[in-house]
Formats: C-alpha cells, sequence, structure tokens
C-alpha cells in the first residue's frame, strides 16, 4: 500500500495540494484523474520523489529510496534507445536475456505484446502503440511492485487499448498500478479505486468496481463541478 499523509505542495505561493491523505491499494489498479492544472502531474512527480513537499509518502511503511528498485514508470512517451532493436531494448533494460525473457514471457507475448518479428525492428521505426507495448513488455519483464502510467492510453488505436486493457490486468495481480490520465470510459471496466484531484484536495473512491449504475465520466461530472 501506498500510504500519502498530510500532503501539501505550492509552486510560488500557489497552493496545489493542502493536507492530502490517501491510501492506494496493493496489487489494484488505481485511476488518477482531474482538470486540466489541478495537480495530477504533480502528485505523480510526489509519488516519485521528483519534487519537493510537505508530508509523507510510505510504500508498505518505507521511503521510496528504500523501494525505487521495485519502481517503474511508463511515460506518455517512455525514453527508450530508439537506435536499438525492441529487443535489445528489453535485454538491456530489463537486465535478461532474450532467452529468459521468452522463457518468462512464452504464453503472454501473444498477441497482447509485441511479436518476435516486430521486437528485430529498431524502435525508431515503432508507432506509439508499439513502443508502449515495449514499455509494459519491460514492466512484465521486471516484474516491478509498483507501476505508474502517465496517459498510457492516449493516442493509442482501438484495438491496442483493447490490448493495453488485458496487459493492465495480467500486471494487476501482483503489482501496484497507479494510472493518470483522462480518458475516463476507457478506465471505467478496470480500476479498483479512483482519485479525483480538483480544488487543492483530493477525493478517492475505493471499491470502484463495485458501484454499479455509474460510469467514471458520471462520477467526474457529479464532483468536479
Amino acid at each position: 500500500m501506498i500510504t500519502i499523509s498530510k500532503l501539501s505542495k505550492e509552486y510560488k505561493k500557489q497552493v496545489v495540494f493542502n493536507n492530502i491523505e490517501l491510501q492506494i491499494p496493493e496489487n489494484k489498479i488505481t485511476f488518477i484523474s482531474g482538470p486540466n492544472g489541478s495537480g495530477k502531474s504533480t502528485l505523480l512527480k510526489c509519488l516519485l520523489n521528483l519534487e519537493n513537499y510537505h508530508g509523507e509518502i510510505k510504500y508498505n511503511d518505507q521511503p521510496l529510496e528504500k523501494v525505487r528498485e521495485q519502481v517503474l514508470v511508463v511515460y506518455d512517451n517512455s525514453p527508450l534507445y530508439h537506435n536499438l532493436t525492441g529487443l535489445q531494448n528489453l535485454e538491456l533494460l530489463s537486465n535478461q536475456t532474450s532467452n529468459k525473457i521468452h522463457e518468462k514471457n512464452h504464453n503472454i507475448l501473444m498477441p497482447h505484446f509485441l511479436k518476435p518479428e516486430i521486437l528485430k525492428n529498431k524502435v525508431k521505426s515503432y508507432s506509439l502503440g508499439q513502443r508502449k507495448k515495449l514499455s509494459l513488455m519491460i514492466a512484465l519483464v521486471t516484474k516491478p511492485k509498483y507501476l505508474f502510467l502517465d496517459e498510457a492510453s492516449n493516442g493509442l488505436d482501438h484495438d491496442t487499448l483493447i490490448d493495453l486493457k488485458i496487459i493492465l490486468e495480467t500486471l494487476s495481480g501482483d503489482t501496484t498500478i497507479v494510472a493518470i490520465g483522462h480518458h475516463f470510459e476507457y478506465y471505467t471496466s478496470i480500476i479498483d479505486d479512483l482519485i479525483l484531484i480538483h480544488d487543492q484536495s483530493a477525493i478517492q473512491i475505493k471499491d470502484f468496481k463495485l458501484q454499479e449504475g455509474e460510469g467514471l465520466n458520471d462520477i467526474y461530472k457529479r464532483y468536479i463541478k
């Protein structure tokens, strides 16, 4: 569990958060959303200790420094080695050989990830969706305890969005996943918890899958006016 206690943040005397209290459940999918400029990206940076803040953030009662090797971030445009092949990126960034990668993921690499012939191509030839799939393959191979996704669904076509949903549900059994974005309808069917950032505060709706009759878009409209 990621515990956020009394989190406050301001930029040049402009308050972004004021005493936020949140608990992000373990091995679940939590979706964080809110209006543009509400502080979603700032919250992610605080979680990753990329911003100074007041308060406390603990990962299973440990500071980030103790678990950093168990954390992986997939950004909207994650840094990859574009002049290397997909397989070379996998080997380098997961610190594993191609044989081990194939052995560990033989049953799940297809059809939802990249086919072997695609992995032989240089990343600079990949589409946005293929680059995101490669980043998620790295996540699956390295098996991080904590996975953060920044606008992961942006720019993906219909088929890739379906694949991404299956990938996230596969990962969530052993990984705490925090997704940040605006794609409400897409995440409605897979998230466990919802966090809405608005007006210097955060609203958390737990066990979202058990809620009946309302989608993410409906709840967003109800709380964010």
